[in-house]
């Protein structure tokens, strides 16, 4: 029997009836969830939790790491490439599949990939269970923009009626535009980008739409936000 943890949390902190993921606690995702430098993240309406395991430091070499869940129903991410660093997967539970360049591969656990820059790249769950993946990104934005997706998603922006839901169209222009100088999204031709940057993306801003929110980078707001694992 492993350990329901990820949960949404009531104002007195305690555990909604939401969705979480469950973790044995002798398992390999249970060991590298010990190690996380970062509270536990969630958006239920994507279907996604994930840790960060090594934030490094400004100057320093290394990557970023995390440990990722997807639900059965997490949604997929379009594809897009990071034209100057890699990407590297790990499946640590479950099974994930990583499409390379239109070529899926399906990864059972210890199976890896890395991304090369320039490739166009997704990942999805296509099976019925929970899966654990460890990933190397190529910059801390990308983690910082996931952060603020998350807590957006908690704080009721992207559902009906205050509820969980996926980002939009406007959200995710203006987390494009943000994120341009080491992912590039290919949904429509980036000149066409240019431009809705500099129209409905300034106005998007205008009305406090933004990419990384630093309300959301805080570890007091996730441990008040989600359940935390106590392995």
């Amino acid at each position: 029997m492993g350990t329901i943890i990820g949960r949404p949390l009531d104002e007195n902190g305690e555990p909604t009836d939401g969705r979480g993921i469950e973790v044995e606690p002798n398992g390999p995702a249970a060991d590298l969830l010990r190690n996380a430098s970062r509270p536990l993240v969630s958006s239920p309406g994507l279907g996604q939790w994930f840790s960060l395991l090594r934030t490094p430091d400004e100057n320093s070499d290394e990557r970023p790491a995390i440990l990722l869940w997807l639900a059965p129903d997490a949604t997929a991410l379009p594809p897009h490439r990071h034209p100057d660093e890699a990407e590297y997967f790990r499946t640590v539970e479950g099974e994930i599949t990583v499409v390379v360049e239109g070529e899926p591969q399906r990864l059972g656990p210890g199976e890896e990939v890395t991304v090369q820059p320039g490739q166009s790249h997704s990942f999805r769950n296509d099976t019925d269970d929970f899966v654990a993946t460890y990933v190397e990104l190529p910059w801390m934005k990308t983690a910082e923009t996931l952060c603020t997706v998350c807590g957006k998603d908690h704080d009721g922006e992207f559902g009906t009626d205050g509820g969980y839901g996926e980002p939009g169209f406007v959200h995710g222009l203006v987390m494009a535009e943000a994120i341009r100088e080491g992912t590039k999204i290919p949904s429509a031709p980036f000149a066409v980008q240019r431009v809705l940057w500099a129209t409905v993306g300034r106005v998007a801003k205008a009305f406090g739409h933004c990419a990384v929110d630093k309300r959301y980078l805080r570890d007091e707001f996730w441990e008040a936000t989600v359940e935390q694992p106590d392995l």
